[in-house]
């Protein structure tokens, strides 16, 4: 058992563009302040739960931090997923009984007629939230999966009343037992929770295993909000989240009565419109040679779905990984690395390096798939560090801060609306449309500087014996990922064939 919870503790990971890790370990302020959540109606839950024969064991949710996490030794790499303001919050819940807990509470576990329930609000006014669960590992099988059990619950599927899908309050409920279900459903009705605020994410065996105990399944549940339209609103909602968690379980005799009655295999929804980019193509080509004809000769990066092998930091051997297909990662026992089916992953491919001192950059290009109606938004992300995947201070920009940059190239093009142009770089210079990546000294959501640097003890990947070396964004190789998140009319990713896909130019003088 000890061999297998070092390899466990080693190998897994949070999530991808949806998750990151509970715990810091800078002091975080207590939660203040009056709660979203009707307490009234609350009691009135747990009662009807409680006459209905389940024992509540409640949690938390809590914003989480992987990039302090990886800083401090505690996971391995960061999943690519972005540093504050980009938001993650996740379910913090207790183990069961007489099942050894892990260092992080992340991760949960859930049995096959148990439940877990969200009572909250949602998120203010951003470009896309999202709520899903992951199978983290199989029982028995230490490797680190990140599977999502099915589509998320996101801002085009929410249940809620009212205008809007912001500041609603919901009732979530994870479960992979049908009975179970129902008799959670029925509570919420009891306790003056309409039908039209419940939201229910299916978990089938067949995808994930519920087994308790310390060789059986692991969960997370992670909540994701990109793009706020009020930054200080996101903040005071991911530092104090308005949410109330509880861990369901039947007690015996109930048990008993549901018997064996297993949520099935969820159907997911259908990507693609048959309504391609193609049309922009001879326009993107223009944008292509008019950044040519400016910045002279340059290293083209090739960009396509990411899907790689690398190296793993916590053992140094080869390790696979693929995005965008979590049935296909599950079925070939390979990390799936906690994507979901909400967005596209298209990275660039070989590794730049952007340093201080040289006059070196990259010029990101592409179409506004926000503009083509092919995405509700969409993003450049710079990632350094080939292994742990950091996303440097100001890493990111997103579709509504594209502008009119692709102008500053073909200012009488019809079509230049359609496009972008972003220059990267770690001094801008004053350009305008320019991402200016580092240094390394950014803050967390709590205003604690990170301690990347010099403090940071983070392994020599290449040399495991060597003493830890401080993490210098000068060293390290980046790379981007391109996402669009969610097209309207389909409530998930856009098919990556209907897309143009974002490209990269680098310049070194």
């Amino acid at each position: 058992m000890r061999d297998r919870r070092h390899r466990f503790v080693v190998l897994v990971v949070a999530l991808a563009a949806v998750l990151a890790v509970v715990g810091t370990a800078t002091a975080q302020p207590a939660p203040k302040g009056p709660s979203a959540v009707d307490k009234h109606k609350i009691d009135n839950f747990t009662h009807a739960l409680q006459q209905a024969g389940f024992a509540l064991q409640e949690g938390t949710f809590k914003f989480a931090d992987l990039i302090q996490e990886v800083c401090e030794g505690r996971l391995p790499d960061t999943l690519a997923n972005n540093p504050w303001p980009n938001a993650y919050t996740v379910v913090a819940l207790p183990p069961h009984q007489g099942v050894t807990p892990l260092p992080s509470d992340l991760f949960f576990q859930i049995g096959p007629n148990e439940a877990v329930i969200l009572v909250g609000q949602t998120p203010p006014p951003a470009a896309f939230f999202s709520y899903q669960t992951f199978l983290i590992n199989a029982p028995g099988d230490p490797r680190r999966l990140g599977v999502a059990i099915g589509d998320s619950v996101n801002i085009g599927t929410i249940r809620t009343i009212g205008p809007t899908p912001f500041d609603r309050t919901i009732v979530y409920i994870l479960t992979g037992h049908r009975g179970t279900e129902h008799l959670v459903w029925e509570a919420a009705r009891k306790a003056g929770y309409p039908d039209a605020i419940i939201n229910v994410e299916r978990m089938s065996p067949v995808i994930a295993p519920m087994v308790v105990g310390d060789q059986g399944s692991w969960f997370a549940l992670g909540h994701r909000v990109a793009v706020a339209e009020d930054l200080d609103a996101l903040q005071r909602y991911e530092q104090y989240p308005p949410y109330r968690v509880f861990r369901v379980s039947p007690n015996d005799l109930l048990a008993r009565r549901l018997g064996n009655d297993p949520e099935p295999v969820p159907i997911l929804r259908p990507r693609g419109t048959g309504r391609t980019e193609m049309e922009l193509y001879p326009a993107l080509k223009r944008l292509r040679q008019a950044i040519l004809d400016r910045y002279g000769e340059g290293q083209e990066l090739d960009s396509k779905i990411w899907s790689i092998v690398t190296k793993d930091p916590a053992t140094g051997q080869d390790r696979e990984l693929i995005t965008e297909k979590p049935y296909v990662g599950l079925q070939r026992y390979i990390q799936a690395i906690g994507t979901t089916r909400d967005t596209n992953y298209i990275a660039t491919y070989p590794n730049f390096r952007l340093r201080e001192g040289v006059d070196e950059s990259v010029i990101a290009y592409g179409v506004n798939h926000e503009k083509t109606g092919k995405a509700t938004y969409g993003s450049i992300s710079v990632y350094a560090d080939k292994y742990r995947w950091f996303g440097p201070e100001n890493g990111t920009m997103t579709s509504p801060h594209f502008g009119d940059s692709a102008r500053h190239y073909l200012p009488d093009d019809p079509d230049a609306d359609y496009l972008y142009a972003i220059r990267v770089a770690r001094n801008c210079g004053g350009d305008d449309h320019c991402l200016q990546v580092g240094p390394p000294t950014f803050k967390d959501i709590y205003g604690n500087p990170y301690k990347i640097n010099p403090t940071c003890t983070l392994p020599d990947i290449d040399d495991p014996a060597a003493d830890p070396k401080p993490w210098n964004l000068d060293d390290q190789e980046m790379f981007f990922l391109f996402r669009g998140y969610m097209e309207p009319k389909t409530k998930v990713a856009p098919d990556d064939n209907e897309l143009l896909y974002d490209r990269a130019i680098y310049f070194k003088r």
